[in-house]
């Protein structure tokens, strides 16, 4: 839980909880157990990797779409907004604890959110730059420069986990339209508009 108050969308009062933290949780744990073989840090990724799998209807992080397609999400809103970045760091801490465990169904939860990611990236491309979330608001939120670099990052690790050539694909394309002067202004642009009418 976060012992803050947070701004996104709309207010998230304290406590309040994300599924981003949760898995970089699981990752922080799963090293502190290796590094000092202190059984309570397996443990405490035990139980976090449990409520990881807590649907966002019963209190938890999971949400899965109209197409059956699993989500982590990083701020429990509705309508779920599926964050890019939140959700690849958190199928990080699922991939983390099946490495660590050999557990099969963290094996088969990371599976299924690359089968939503690859479902899913056409959606988070604009045709010039590449966007945070899924908002639905009328003006689409654009990753600020720091978090479409992120994205490009991510892509290419997440080609190296798992050998599928779109996280590649789209990683290349992103990073095309990084290097594209006009890309980059008009990103530029897009997002100070994006900020002066929702924020």
């Amino acid at each position: 839980m976060h012992h803050f108050d947070w701004e996104y969308r709309t207010p998230l009062k304290a406590p309040w909880y994300s599924g981003l933290a949760q898995g970089q949780g699981i990752s922080l744990l799963l090293r502190a157990y290796r590094a000092t073989g202190c059984r309570a840090y397996y443990e405490a990724a035990q139980q976090a990797f449990a409520a990881l799998l807590v649907p966002v209807d019963q209190g938890g992080v999971i949400f899965v779409d109209d197409q059956d397609h699993v989500w982590i999400e990083e701020y429990i809103v509705d309508p779920p907004t599926h964050i890019l970045n939140g959700a690849i760091w958190a199928s990080w801490g699922v991939f983390d604890y099946w490495l660590a465990t050999r557990e099969p169904l963290a094996l088969s939860l990371f599976n299924q959110l690359m089968v939503t990611l690859e479902h899913n990236l056409h959606r988070y491309d604009i045709g010039f730059w590449s966007l945070y979330e899924q908002s639905g608001t009328r003006l689409s939120m654009l990753a600020s420069p720091f978090y479409h670099q992120l994205h490009i990052v991510q892509l290419r690790i997440l080609a190296t986990l798992t050998g599928e050539d779109i996280f590649r694909d789209y990683a290349q394309r992103w990073e095309g339209y990084a290097r594209s002067r006009i890309n980059r202004s008009v990103a530029f642009g897009y997002k100070f508009v994006f900020k002066l009418l929702y924020y």
